[in-house]
């Protein structure tokens, strides 16, 4: 009789175990419904290939989580979620997916649901440093300082060389108006990774509360010299998805964005990616123009100059780029026609009257290089080169006042340009007959080049100094 019913128990329970596992497949969401008509043929039919296998291998947790890594990286959030959603409930255990769902909920803007999962996901794998700074977002959007603050801390604890965390727990810091410790915080921040442009600009705005004027300029100024500059963030799992990005745009985007970190040769070889993907993607031949001037390599300029023209002649910016490549060949002719193409197409383009400007200057046509150069600052008031250089067209008409105040406009900000721009002034109040002012802004100028390490400007200005002291009888 025991056996019998020990028999009955495992019949009942292998029951059980089928409904609940019928159950489970039941509740699982239904793949998302796709409206894929805006998307290239190429990414078209990577999103549909996923699409296919996640449909047909539909208890595969790695189908349905791979599906919506292809879907987040093309920017479909909510569809993305849904295969996360079922992804986690194949796989309960799997930081992965859970890690997922938190970050697209936590991109929508929903922290209540993505604080929940991001706590998830940390329960599975408590040592993920991104996953514990997206927590301690959410949680600061919230105003859980507390509960923030520690996650941060626990990163930097965890990372010390994480500057999102010092980052992170300076916003907190404000937030509790313990301006002192959050100064601290932003400046590590800034120390960690120096082009921090949004860590320089909260410690600028930290430092002007706290009364330091001086120093919250000078964050300032490291704010506007970087402002989209961000760490890495170490965050592997993000990476996966980021590398499942097969568009054109996106190449393009990661080309920009190495540019800016100095790395023009792999810049090229982005946006040469991305032309391989979309051979029409103007912009990236416009890129591919500056960046293949900066490198020297003046065929490939021309290349995609010639491309850019043939796929749509009506942007301002291929005209421009190209008349840059043209000074730096010295053709200084045609890059004058390029110049003033590029006006006719946007007669707005700053940049493009300064340069001709300069090829006016340098062709000894001084007055309508003059008018060139404030159409330039009328454009764009803070062009810093054009005051330059309509302060230096003034002083060589002999309009010395006038061209003073037109360059002692570009010796703020502070940055390796300025001794050149002080060296400037000095040389136009010389001119001027005034000698007292003369020598303040040379000394000025030569000791911003020799903290720089500017030899070549460093002697220009000693050679330039000693002979306006010799001729003035002033002691060094």
């Amino acid at each position: 009789m025991r056996e019998r019913l020990s028999l009955l128990f495992l019949l009942f329970v292998a029951a059980g175990s089928s409904n609940f596992a019928a159950q489970s497949h039941s509740a699982l969401p239904e793949f998302p419904q796709l409206t894929l008509d805006n998307f290239s043929p190429g990414t078209r039919d990577q999103i549909e290939e996923a699409y296919s296998f996640a449909r047909s291998h539909a208890e595969d947790a790695g189908a349905s989580g791979k599906l919506g890594m292809v879907l987040q990286t093309y920017g479909l959030m909510q569809e993305a979620a849904i295969c996360y959603q079922r992804a986690m409930q194949l796989e309960p255990d799997s930081l992965r997916w859970t890690y997922y769902l938190g970050a697209v909920e936590a991109d929508q803007g929903h922290c209540d649901t993505a604080t929940a999962t991001l706590r998830l996901a940390l329960r599975i794998e408590p040592t993920y440093v991104p996953a514990k700074l997206r927590l301690a977002n959410c949680l600061l959007a919230s105003a859980d300082w507390d509960a923030s603050e520690k996650l941060y801390a626990e990163a930097a604890e965890q990372n010390p060389d994480n500057a999102d965390a010092y980052y992170g727990l300076g916003r907190v810091r404000t937030a509790r108006r313990d301006l002192p410790r959050a100064s601290e915080a932003f400046r590590k921040a800034t120390e960690l990774f120096p082009d921090f442009g949004a860590a320089h600009y909260a410690l600028a705005l930290t430092y002007r509360r706290l009364g330091k004027a001086h120093q919250a300029e000078e964050q300032l100024r490291l704010y506007q010299k970087n402002k989209t500059g961000v760490p890495p963030t170490g965050d592997s799992l993000m990476a996966a998805v980021r590398a499942l990005n097969h568009s054109a745009t996106y190449q393009m985007q990661y080309g920009t964005e190495l540019e800016r970190q100095g790395k023009l040769e792999e810049s090229a070889a982005a946006h040469e990616r991305a032309l391989e993907i979309d051979p029409n993607l103007v912009q990236a031949h416009i890129n591919l123009i500056e960046l293949y001037g900066e490198l020297g390599q003046f065929d490939k300029a021309e290349e995609h100059y010639r491309a850019a023209i043939r796929i749509d002649p009506g942007y301002a910016e291929t005209y421009y780029n190209y008349g840059v490549l043209l000074v730096g060949a010295e053709k200084f002719q045609l890059a004058e026609g390029a110049f003033r193409k590029t006006i006719e197409i946007n007669p707005y383009y700053a940049p493009a009257y300064n340069n001709l400007g300069y090829l006016l200057e340098r062709q000894g046509k001084f007055s309508e290089a003059e008018t060139e150069y404030r159409r330039a600052i009328e454009n764009k008031p803070n062009n810093r080169q054009a005051h330059f250089n309509l302060g230096r067209v003034l002083v060589n008409q002999k309009k010395y006042q006038e061209g003073i105040q037109e360059l002692e406009k570009t010796i703020e900000p502070e940055d390796d340009d300025t001794p050149r721009y002080i060296y400037a002034l000095g040389a136009a109040f010389a001119r001027s007959g005034d000698r007292q002012n003369a020598l303040r802004y040379l000394r000025q100028a030569r000791g911003g080049a020799a903290a720089r390490g500017q030899s070549a400007l460093l002697s220009s200005i000693e050679r330039d100094l000693h002979t306006l002291l010799e001729t003035s009888g002033t002691p060094q």
